[in-house]
């Protein structure tokens, strides 16, 4: 009986597969671990020996040969561009949401701060606007006395998170709008707000003709009109500002080539999952590339002296893949196999292969831009349903299902939604329903990886009647939908189970041991492989046909 491991160092993690080799190939133990200082270092190497020797122990067992396949990494970027904004001239949205709003009408006039209500000659139109010093109370008793007056106010605006307290206390129905720049909005010329109550949309804010005329524009400026109105539908709310000239212009952005690039547009994401305007961020781009300094990787011979037993050398770790996902009960030889990474998808069919770049890292990217949050918060984002928290005490998922929960959250939590991480229920948004969530997180999906596999696809295998997924980014319990519907209902997609066990990490590990123990040349196992090892070869993908042959898996 012959123990061997088979080490697979990827680009995130390392994989390794112990099997026992008596006639037929059974899996005794597998375990990953993050790699160490990047595929193809001596780190990295050390760090995967050590692996083994702590799997082989906790298992009782002695390793007696090890299958490798050194191969360099596959360096790749991901970068967010932000595209050049469509122009508004003299027209700004000052906010498009809020926490709270109040009221049910629409005002224009010119912003007034709230102190300065009483200097304001009767029955100019004015809004009024409060800084954060000013609590609802203050406010309301300043409207009001201004009102009294005779003062036309037509609007009110606050810093504060306070609209409901405030509308309360007015005289007067008002509109009134909170978390607004106040200080960055008195400048302007003349301001208009409008809120609206129940289902019904923004009415007056989404009319270019509307906001011509309150604004007297030119006829040269109805066109940033049509802009504005055009980026309020599905807003309940919206502030607009009129300035006396044009902000300044950023340069043009410079549209990246594709080339090699995988290139996602944040709008062609929105537009699929039909999102409410200004829930999600449009105006950028996301794109992955390969490159960077290429360094002969670290060998069979580095790994046989950290193990301390000899290493056969495997030439292809795409080959290695597919012999270890055909071992997935249920497929047929001639599905194609697919690696989704961090960084690239790794499309392989019989005899081609393709590495194409934007994968796991690319929706995290994607996902951060949308929602401007971190990409740590990202991380755990897009990777599953989320809850909404309803109550600090009541959550609810995706599904419409409620569920009591044993500790409170903190009550800033009210409205977000959440998604589960190491430390419990971390908030990423606020501005999304579940629903909506779901909906652009799939469509997310469908075009960074969906889009991937099926240019991948297009290149090697057009065509293709099956896909089986493995990789860490196939742990994603959404991605094979989201990758069937890129790929239609002619391509049937599933996710790999390695030797019926062992899940979809583990297919290089395991087909790199069932390559090496295969009789090149019909010769003996044990001879073949001492002579492979004292010629310095290594197994050749070539030698093992990787279309559906493979070993039986113990089970």
């Amino acid at each position: 009986m012959t123990v061997w491991a088979g080490v697979d160092i990827g680009n995130s993690t390392t994989e390794v597969v112990l099997c026992r080799m008596d006639g037929e190939l059974t899996v005794l133990a597998s375990a990953r671990t993050p790699t160490r200082g990047g595929k193809g270092s001596p780190r990295a190497v050390q760090g995967a020996a050590q692996l083994v020797r702590r799997l082989a122990e906790a298992h009782g067992l002695v390793v007696d040969r090890a299958a490798f396949a050194p191969t360099p990494p596959v360096q790749s970027t991901v970068e967010q561009v932000r595209l050049e904004t469509r122009r508004t001239g003299r027209l700004t949205i000052v906010t498009r949401s809020a926490a709270t709003t109040a009221g049910d009408a629409v005002g224009v006039g010119q912003p007034v701060p709230v102190e300065c209500l009483g200097d304001v000659e009767p029955g100019r139109p004015v809004i009024a606007c409060a800084t954060a010093q000013w609590d609802y109370r203050e406010v309301a008793l300043r409207v009001n006395a201004a009102v009294a007056q005779g003062c036309n106010v037509t609007a009110v605006l606050t810093a504060n998170d306070e609209a409901v307290l405030v509308s309360n206390r007015l005289s007067t129905a008002l509109p009134v709008v909170d978390d607004v720049d106040v200080m960055a909005l008195l400048p302007a010329s003349r301001v208009a707000a409008e809120v609206r109550q129940g289902i019904a949309p923004l009415q007056s804010l989404t009319d270019p003709f509307w906001l011509a005329d309150v604004f007297g524009l030119s006829e040269a400026e109805r066109a940033d009109a049509r802009v504005i109105a055009d980026q309020l539908f599905d807003s309940a709310c919206a502030v607009v500002s009129l300035g006396d000239s044009e902000p300044a212009v950023s340069p043009p952005v410079v549209r990246p080539e594709r080339g090699g690039a995988h290139v996602v547009h944040l709008a062609d994401i929105a537009a699929r999952a039909n999102s409410r305007r200004g829930s999600v961020a449009v105006d950028s781009l996301v794109m992955a590339s390969m490159g960077g300094e290429q360094r002969p990787p670290a060998g069979a011979d580095e790994l046989a002296g950290a193990l301390g037993v000899p290493v056969t050398p495997v030439d292809s770790e795409a080959a290695a893949a597919r012999v270890g996902a055909l071992t997935t009960p249920g497929v047929t030889p001639g599905v194609v196999v697919v690696d989704v990474g961090g960084g690239t998808v790794d499309v392989v069919s019989d005899g081609s292969r393709v590495v194409l770049p934007g994968a796991g890292q690319l929706l995290t990217a994607a996902t951060a831009s949308a929602l401007d949050i971190s990409r740590s918060a990202a991380e755990y984002a897009k990777r599953a349903e989320a809850v909404t928290a309803v109550t600090v005490q009541l959550i609810e998922d995706e599904h419409g299902r409620r569920q009591f929960l044993d500790t409170p959250l903190s009550g800033r939590c009210s409205g977000w939604l959440l998604t589960a991480a190491p430390t419990g229920w971390l908030p990423f948004t606020a501005r999304l329903s579940g629903a909506e969530w779901r909906s652009w997180r799939l469509a997310a999906k469908r075009q960074v990886i969906g889009g991937n596999v099926m240019r991948g696809i297009e290149q090697v295998a057009p065509g293709v009647a099956g896909v089986l997924l493995v990789g860490g980014g196939a742990s994603d319990d959404e991605l094979v939908r989201a990758v069937s519907e890129q790929l239609g209902h002619d391509v049937s997609v599933g996710r790999g189970n390695v030797a019926g066990q062992l899940g979809h990490r583990f297919a290089v590990a395991y087909g790199l041991v069932a390559m090496a123990t295969r009789i090149p040349g019909g010769q003996p196992r044990d001879e073949e492989l001492d002579r492979v090892d004292r010629s310095g070869g290594s197994v050749n993908a070539h030698d093992v046909d990787v279309a559906g042959e493979h070993p039986r898996a113990g089970r």
